[in-house]
């Protein structure tokens, strides 16, 4: 059982302040056979649109792999950051449940089949990726655990763990301007979604919040097979999916998740990194309380060998 896990990533100042880390949707995955399962021709365009219900999160059991540091660190000006594998606090972020209408009782009752396959994904859990030169078949659709978790053993060296992660259930997203005007529609007040101007015409939005406010002024409790919660959520799900996989599909579209600030460890400077930004978040972790308990390292580019070094 791992006690620590690392994420590399761009030197983002407003993480140390918003606690926010990406969930990479399928269409926004950098290796072009994620998510699609070997299949035939018959099958391509049902395969081709599965899985976009899901978000990736994805980390590493290694601070100092060159290639990563390369690759996902923004060549070297960015940061690795450590977390308590204990404390990222994912574990309650569920897919909502999915209902079906029951002719006789005349009301909306839970779809167990289907609820469970969403389940069987174990969203929100730290799993390990394994590595195979051979892809997952499309016959094993229904397991689709094994979809999420398997690569093509060229990856082998970035030793990943995945969490896997709802789209519905994402904090905040970040959409172009262009798709404002399909969300809002299914909002009936859009100063619900909080909506924050970011630069190149993207917005970052609270859609998840704005849906169960409409849901929860929608629903009326009743003497249903579902408890209030249960209908609140699973009319959010049927509402966000109406639009949600166009949503993703934009490679623009950016999920975001919040981590408890306390599972940061520690903060791994890249050996390029600007050193404005640098001193921005060093002096965040030394003034602000909930960051305090931070430890910072500084990558160094060994004399003698191809290899990082971290210096307090």
């Amino acid at each position: 059982m791992l006690d620590k896990i690392y994420k590399y990533m761009p030197l983002r100042k407003e993480f140390f302040e918003n606690f926010l880390i990406r969930g990479s949707q399928k269409y926004a995955l950098n290796d072009p056979f994620e998510l699609r399962p070997s299949s035939g021709d018959v099958f391509k365009k049902l395969v081709d649109n599965a899985y976009y219900e899901f978000a990736i999160v994805s980390l590493s059991e290694t601070n100092n792999n060159l290639l990563m540091w390369s690759h996902y660190a923004d060549q070297h000006k960015g940061i690795v950051i450590e977390f308590d594998a204990d404390r990222l606090g994912f574990e309650s972020y569920k897919p909502h449940p999915m209902t079906t209408y029951d002719s006789v009782l005349e009301t909306e009752v839970l779809d167990e089949i289907e609820t469970n396959k969403r389940l069987s994904v174990n969203p929100g859990l730290i799993q390990r990726v394994r590595y195979n030169s051979k892809r997952p078949s499309y016959n094993d659709f229904e397991n689709i655990l094994e979809h999420f978790l398997v690569k093509s053993d060229e990856w082998i060296y970035e030793k990943e763990h995945r969490i896997v992660l709802p789209l519905v259930t994402a904090d905040r997203i970040i959409v172009h301007e262009s798709h404002l005007l399909d969300i809002e529609f299914f909002v009936q007040d859009p100063d619900n979604l909080d909506r924050k101007e970011l630069p190149n015409n993207m917005f970052m939005i609270n859609l998840r919040e704005a849906l169960i406010v409409d849901a929860e002024w929608l629903i009326r409790q009743d003497d249903g097979e579902l408890s209030r919660d249960e209908l609140v959520l699973a009319l959010v799900d049927n509402t966000i999916n109406e639009y949600l996989q166009k949503l993703s599909e934009d490679s623009r579209t950016i999920f975001l998740y919040e981590v408890d600030p306390s599972a940061i460890k520690s903060v791994y400077f890249g050996c390029k990194v600007d050193c404005l930004d640098k001193d921005y978040v060093i002096n965040l972790i030394e003034t602000e309380s909930e960051l305090q308990h931070i430890q910072v390292f500084h990558a160094e580019v060994s004399d003698e060998r191809f290899e990082l070094n971290f210096k307090n």
